[in-house]
């Protein structure tokens, strides 16, 4: 996911002799970013070096060992801390950096590589407008980004925006599916899902103030094909308003288990 916000940075107009990327592996066999500098660790960066911004990017098992090499140097020049680890909360980095770094939580999913990422941004106290601002830009190079105002909120949304790509996913494998059985080879099947997603999730986008309640209804006729259809995956009992809840609630207790607040 770093790579992605870095791609995208680049391709916005980043210099990239701005950017110092600090990775073991990267280190050994290059970034792959012409002009993007890459060290192993922290003790390989200048001492003149005094960053405005550190992005922490690493699995969130890693959190706890690799943020604390950037405390020193976050003091000293006063930079903003953002993170793309989920489920470590705002006060393990406040812990770490203190309650007046200016902190940004993040939570960025999977079509940011594509520059069609959603991000949930959460700022601490010391955040200021300046500091929302160069996040949103940043964060925009690589799709859409939304403010919350509680960690609570992200904890809740993570299971929408974050896991969300796998159920259009799974909704691709079940549609694909279906085609297939019509005769269809599998590659012809998984074509036309993927084009159908693409297409009715353009129009959405295009018609932005137009419900989606109203987008479905207007491709429904009465009687018809469709209607008939949906009257199974909308029924009140075993239809996909009852699951979608139902995963919800799984994901979010799963979520507090992996995050310790549970």
């Amino acid at each position: 996911m770093g790579g992605a916000l870095l791609d995208g940075w680049l391709a916005a107009g980043i210099d990239p002799g701005a950017v110092f990327i600090v990775d073991p592996q990267l280190a050994k066999e290059g970034s792959g970013r012409k002009g993007v500098a890459c060290v192993a660790s922290t003790a390989d960066l200048s001492a003149s070096i005094a960053p405005a911004m550190v992005m922490l990017a690493v699995k969130p098992q890693l959190m706890p060992v690799v943020a604390p090499d950037y405390i020193a140097m976050v003091r000293e020049s006063g930079g903003a801390v953002i993170s793309i680890a989920a489920g470590i909360g705002m006060a393990a980095y406040e812990g770490w950096f203190g309650t007046d770094t200016p902190i940004v939580r993040v939570m960025p999913n999977t079509p940011a590589a594509v520059g069609q990422g959603l991000s949930l941004l959460l700022g601490n106290t010391a955040v200021d407008a300046g500091l929302k601002d160069l996040s949103e830009v940043m964060l925009e190079a690589v799709g859409a980004c939304l403010w919350v105002d509680t960690e609570a909120q992200i904890d809740s949304l993570v299971g929408v925006t974050g896991s969300g790509p796998a159920y259009v996913f799974l909704l691709m494998e079940c549609m694909a599916a279906a085609v297939e059985r019509t005769g269809l080879s599998p590659e012809q099947a998984r074509m036309a899902a993927r084009q159908t997603i693409l297409g009715a999730a353009t129009l959405a986008d295009r018609q932005p103030d137009i419900e989606p309640g109203e987008l479905r209804r207007q491709v429904t006729s009465p009687g018809g094909v469709t209607q008939a259809a949906l009257e199974v995956l909308m029924d009140e009992d075993r239809g996909l308003s009852a699951l979608f809840l139902e995963a919800m609630a799984a994901g979010e207790r799963r979520n507090a288990e992996l995050s310790g607040t549970s």
